[in-house]
C-alpha cells in the first residue's frame, strides 16, 4: 500500500514540475500568447494578484469568491491563491485559477 501511495506521489510531483517547467518553456518561445493575455487580463484585475516576480498569485492570501474579501488568514469559503508566475502558467492550455476566474 505504502509502495503504491509513493509512486502516485512520485507521478503527480513529476507531472507537476513538468507542467511548470512546459509553461515556462511556453513563455520564452511565446507559445499560447492569446490564451495567455486573456488570462492575464483577468488576473490583473484579481485582488491577490502580486506585481513581484512579474506578477504572483498570492499564495499568502485568501479570497472570499462570492464576496471579493481578501483575508490574510485562511476561512471557511475562502480560497488561497496558487502562488505560480503567471506569466508562466496562463501559457498551459489545460492550467486552471484556483479560484475558478479561468
Amino acid at each position: 500500500m505504502f509502495r503504491l501511495f509513493y509512486s502516485l506521489l512520485h507521478f503527480y510531483k513529476k507531472m507537476e514540475l513538468g507542467n511548470i517547467i512546459q509553461g515556462h518553456w511556453n513563455e520564452v518561445i511565446g507559445r499560447n500568447k492569446d490564451i495567455s493575455e486573456q488570462r492575464l487580463n483577468i488576473c490583473y484585475s484579481c485582488p491577490i494578484y502580486s506585481t513581484r516576480l512579474g506578477g504572483l498569485c498570492n499564495n499568502k492570501l485568501w479570497l472570499n469568491p462570492n464576496t471579493g474579501d481578501v483575508s490574510i488568514t485562511k476561512k471557511e469559503g475562502y480560497k488561497n491563491g496558487c502562488g505560480c508566475r503567471l506569466q508562466a502558467k496562463t501559457k498551459l492550455p489545460n492550467a486552471v485559477c484556483p479560484l475558478g476566474k479561468w
